[in-house]
C-alpha cells in the first residue's frame, strides 16, 4: 500500500541569515521533487513568515505567497523525511540504504545528520557538480554558529551544495 503524501507541506527554508516558514503545496510533486527539479530556479509557497535566525522567534514579515530563489537557499528544514524524497528515492532503488553519519558547515550554520546512500559512499561524486544540486540529509540538526545555544532540528534537510564549506565523514 503506498503511503499517501501530504497536500500541503509546512518547512523551514533558510538563506542569507533569514528564515522563511511557509506551506508548499504539494498536490502536484514532493517537496524533494520540486527542490531537486534543475529545470525550475524557483520555489513558490504560501503563508510565509520571514525571520531572522539570530530572533527565530520574531516575525519581521508575512507574505500570503513568497517565492523562493533555490539557488540563494542554504537548506530546507522538514519534520516528515517522506515530504523531502524525490520519486526514486522512495521507490527506486533495491539495494539495502546505509546511513552515514556527516558534518556540514553552512553560511551561518552547522549541521550534523545522516546521508542515507544506497552501497558505497564516494565522497567525489557527492560533491560533484555533475550531480543534483542538493543533498538530502536526515536526522537533521543545525546549529547557528554565533549562537552556540540556538539550533533546529528536523527529521531531514535539503541542503544546497553550493553552500557547502566543510563535509566531515565518520568513514569511507
Amino acid at each position: 500500500m503506498e503511503r499517501r503524501q501530504h497536500s500541503t507541506i509546512v518547512a523551514d527554508f533558510f538563506a542569507d541569515g533569514y528564515r522563511v516558514s511557509g506551506a508548499y503545496d504539494a498536490r502536484q510533486r514532493s517537496l524533494g521533487d520540486a527542490i531537486y527539479d534543475s529545470t525550475t530556479s524557483y520555489l513558490t509557497i504560501e503563508n510565509a513568515y520571514v525571520s531572522s535566525i539570530r530572533q527565530a522567534g520574531e516575525i519581521t514579515g508575512s507574505y500570503p505567497v513568497a517565492i523562493i530563489v533555490k539557488d540563494a537557499l542554504t537548506f530546507v528544514l522538514s519534520m516528515d523525511l517522506n515530504d523531502t524524497l524525490r520519486r526514486d528515492q522512495k521507490y527506486g532503488s533495491y539495494l539495502g540504504l546505509q546511513l552515514v553519519p556527516i558534518f556540514l558547515t553552512l553560511p551561518f550554520f552547522d549541521l550534523q545528520g545522516f546521508l542515507r546512500l544506497p552501497g558505497r559512499l564516494d565522497p567525489r561524486v557527492l560533491l560533484s557538480s555533475t550531480t543534483e544540486r542538493f543533498l538530502t540529509v536526515v536526522d537533521v540538526t543545525a546549529h547557528v554558529t554565533f549562537e552556540p545555544d540556538l539550533s533546529f532540528q528536523g527529521a531531514a534537510a535539503l541542503v544546497n551544495k553550493s553552500q557547502i564549506s566543510f563535509l566531515g565523514l565518520q568513514s569511507l
